[in-house]
């Protein structure tokens, strides 16, 4: 029997390691895509002249990528900061219609630490994304990003919190706990 594949949100706030976290969870199922829709959008000519725009472009992008992967039956991460509800409402009608299990979860951290990371994160990136983003976020909207998250998740009770100050490999470890089949991935078929 071909387990049914996931569609996996890490929905968390710029520098709550959401992306990094989505790359090593999709590197231990087989043919997994940690799809960064950031990456899509700073990909597109001139990104950063109509933020909005581009941002919608590249959230179309991410649902006709996820629909291809999630219809051959694979595996579907998405790290992205989320403070309203249409894409994930999207997101959710996109598992549906593929046959998929939507697992939404929130990666939280508290304003300090959060500030802490975004302020490590200007002066020494580690991803191009984040230099770009850096123009837009810092550390100075921490308690804004924190509380949008919060805001956001009381009308999302199903979404599972995550401790983003725990270290990776334990955020991986209670992440692999979510997911149905964790055990039999590795025996998976596309269907």
């Amino acid at each position: 029997m071909t387990a049914r594949p996931i569609l996996l949100l890490l929905n968390g706030a710029p520098g709550s390691g959401k992306s990094t976290l989505a790359a090593r969870a999709a590197a231990r199922r087989p043919l997994a895509l940690a799809l960064d829709i950031d990456t899509l959008k700073h990909s597109l000519g001139d990104w950063d002249r109509d933020l909005h725009a581009s941002g919608l472009q590249a959230r179309r992008l991410a649902l006709a990528l996820a629909r291809a992967h999630l219809d051959d039956g694979h595996d579907v991460v998405i790290g992205q900061y989320l403070a309203r509800t249409p894409f994930l409402v999207e997101l959710e009608a996109l598992a549906e219609q593929c046959g998929a299990r939507f697992v939404e979860t929130a990666l939280v951290l508290d304003v300090p630490t959060l500030a802490e990371r975004l302020m490590a994160r200007r002066r020494a990136p580690d991803r191009p994304e984040q230099t770009a983003n850096d123009r837009f976020v810092g550390p100075e909207d921490a308690e804004d990003l924190v509380a949008s998250l919060e805001q956001l998740l009381a009308r999302r009770p199903h979404a599972r919190r995550l401790d983003a100050s725990r270290p990776l490999q334990d955020m991986l470890a209670e992440l692999e706990s979510l997911l149905p089949g964790a055990q039999d991935d590795s025996r998976r078929t596309a269907r």
